[in-house]
Order: C-alpha cells, then sequence, then structure tokens
C-alpha cells in the first residue's frame, strides 16, 4: 500500500508517519511539503491508497486538492488534517465525501484510535465536529450526512463508494477498475449492501440507499 502526508509541519508528518506504519507494515510512505508536488506526483506513479493532507495548505489547500482529485476522478480515501475548527471548511469538505477529519490537536491516543476507524474502511469525525455539524441544516437536502448516519446500517466508507458508483451506472468491472479493487471485492459489498438495505435488485438498493441518505440523488452526488 501506498500512503500520502500532505502538510507543511515536518515534524507533525514524522509522527503521523509512524503512527500509520503500526497498522500497515507493507506501507510504502511518502511525504510532501507542498501540495503540488503531490499533485504532479498522482501523475507518474500508482495511485496511493490513502492520502492525508493539511486542509489549510498554502498555495493549493486541501478543498483545492479535492477538487483536482474529483476533477481526474481518483477516489484514494482522503483524511483532512485541521489545526482549526473552521466548521463551514469542515461542511464543504464532507460534499467530496472524504474519509475523516483528523485534528491535528489530537493526542497520540486519539490519533491511534483514528486511524484504527479508518484502516477498518470507516469514516472518522470527532464527536465534537459531528455535534457541531448535526446543528447545520444543509440547504439541499436537509440533512448532512455524518459518521453516526452512516454506521447506524453498519455501512463502511467503500461499501457507500461502491454504492455510489453503482447508482450512477456502472458495472461492476468497471467500479473495479475505477477503486482499484477486484471485481469479486465490489460484488460483495453490494451483496452487502443488498442484505443490510433488504434489497432484492440493485436498483432497489440504490433507491432505498437514496430514501435513507447513504448517498444523494444524481443531482447532488459529488463523484
Amino acid at each position: 500500500m501506498k500512503t500520502y502526508i500532505i502538510d507543511n509541519h515536518p515534524l507533525f508528518m514524522d509522527s503521523l508517519e509512524q503512527l500509520v506504519s503500526l497498522f500497515q507494515q507493507d506501507n510504502t510512505i511518502y511525504k510532501y511539503t507542498h501540495t503540488l508536488d503531490a499533485v504532479e506526483a498522482l501523475d507518474k506513479t500508482s495511485l496511493p491508497g490513502l492520502i492525508f493532507i493539511n486542509i489549510s495548505m498554502p498555495k493549493l489547500d486541501g478543498l483545492g486538492f479535492l477538487k483536482v482529485l474529483q476533477k481526474r476522478q481518483i477516489l484514494s480515501p482522503v483524511i483532512m488534517l485541521s489545526d482549526n475548527d473552521d466548521i463551514k471548511i469542515m461542511k464543504k469538505a464532507l460534499t467530496y465525501d472524504i474519509a475523516g477529519f483528523l485534528p491535528k490537536t489530537h493526542s497520540q491516543t486519539q490519533i491511534q484510535s483514528a486511524l484504527n476507524q479508518i484502516f477498518n474502511g470507516n469514516t472518522y469525525i470527532p464527536e465534537t465536529v459531528e455535534l457541531r455539524l448535526s446543528r447545520i441544516k444543509d440547504l439541499t437536502t436537509g440533512r448532512i450526512q455524518t459518521d453516526s448516519s452512516i454506521n447506524a446500517l453498519g455501512v463502511t466508507r467503500r461499501q457507500r463508494e461502491v454504492l455510489k458508483l453503482a447508482a450512477q451506472g456502472h458495472a461492476n468491472k468497471s467500479i473495479a477498475l475505477l477503486m482499484n479493487i477486484s471485481e469479486h471485492t465490489v460484488k460483495s459489498h453490494l451483496a452487502a449492501m443488498f442484505q443490510l438495505l433488504h434489497a432484492k435488485s440493485r436498483a432497489e438498493c440504490v433507491q432505498r440507499a437514496y430514501q435513507t441518505g447513504l448517498i444523494n440523488p444524481p443531482e447532488n452526488n459529488t463523484i
């Protein structure tokens, strides 16, 4: 597995690198102090399996980086590192279906707990952030999807990504290529979603996902 850490604080990057290595022994970690260097690397090498980026990076910040990934249809999970609590920026980042927020003020124990959730395929959002987000009414859907609403049904982030692509009309083989996973894994994720949503067909599964808020209808889907 390949991981990118993009941050302009070398000491924090070194500390995060050590913690990430505890979860993935065969992980190759690349560190970048400039976002544009990471963008350039995306064009030259195989895609990373996980990306950490400081939301407040200069020149090209975290949101700008997410736009680059979206434009290029790169589905690598992204963790936003944050040293501020601007809830508006966090809410905007969630529209890109990031894998979570990791406050740089977290203790080592808190970061390890967060990484454990992330490497198990779940979205990590600190409780304090989640509470603040729950008070904000989304102008388009009347709600905002947080970790608790997703996990209420036991749905992982990767399962939701598969379902979003299926909702867009992608076949299993296409989903596998886009997500850099096997077609068998795609089928397993969809089978799990069928069971969780009590659906008998692909169309019914997608419709129920819309109704429960697990994914947004086409006009609001951001992948």
